[in-house]
């Protein structure tokens, strides 16, 4: 059992939730027809939203009169509504968020345990978690969880022309442009994005750079033109 937060609202003040977890991910196929040969040839797979279906069970519910049930339970069918999806957070080991989540499906009240219990299902159209957020100041860093996560640097400039940061595969993003002492640089991998002091310098961007992910594993990173740096990440699981 944990507790469940959903669209901002902590429904642990009413129930407690039980995750019914789906074994894996079933990944929906690209194949194309191959003349002359049985079955197709796979082209590769993507990753369709998760659906995760949890049980709610309402706590005290026999010490509640029908009409205190009541309320909480409509009080509760405002909070799973969130047309433009929202965050869904369920506490365990380990802690994970998944976001872009709906609601599409739901079970009727069963009233056989106490005060009763329900099932809702809420599809995560980001389908992979969001586990906890780490950062390192060091040149080597190492990754948890089972997915690539997008990176954050930043970087605190040496007087110069340039800057950039390199990867153990060779891929690298390079920011030309002449550079203050002092200055800070911020390159967000996810959205291929750079700012100095705050101000957008994605222009200034080599375009050979490659805005590369960190999948999980140990990682080496070679950081020039800068004098200090910070590499943050979430982590990110299946």
């Amino acid at each position: 059992m944990s507790a469940l937060t959903y669209n901002g609202h902590d429904f642990s003040e009413h129930v407690t939730a039980e995750l019914v977890e789906p074994a894996g991910h079933a990944l929906s196929p690209r194949a194309l027809a191959v003349p002359g040969r049985p079955g197709a040839a796979l082209l590769g797979c993507e990753l369709p939203p998760r659906a995760l279906k949890v049980r709610l069970f309402l706590d005290a519910g026999a010490t509640l009169t029908a009409e205190e049930r009541s309320a909480i339970r409509h009080e509760m069918y405002g909070w799973l509504v969130a047309p433009m999806g929202a965050e869904l957070a369920l506490t365990g080991e380990p802690a994970l968020t998944w976001r872009d989540a709906v609601v599409t499906g739901v079970s009727d009240w069963d009233s056989l345990f106490e005060g009763g219990s329900c099932e809702v299902e809420f599809t995560c159209f980001d389908p992979v978690a969001y586990g906890d957020g780490k950062s390192s100041a060091a040149s080597t860093l190492t990754v948890g969880g089972t997915w690539a996560t997008w990176p954050v640097a930043t970087l605190t400039a040496l007087a110069g022309s340039s800057m950039k940061v390199t990867d153990e595969l060779g891929r690298y993003v390079l920011v030309e442009r002449d550079f203050a002492a002092g200055d800070v640089v911020v390159m967000d991998f996810a959205a291929e994005a750079v700012t100095v002091d705050g101000t957008d310098a994605s222009a200034d961007v080599a375009v050979e750079s490659t805005f590369f992910p960190l999948s999980p594993g140990s990682h080496s990173l070679a950081f020039s033109g800068c004098s200090a740096h910070t590499v943050a990440w979430t982590e990110r699981w299946l």
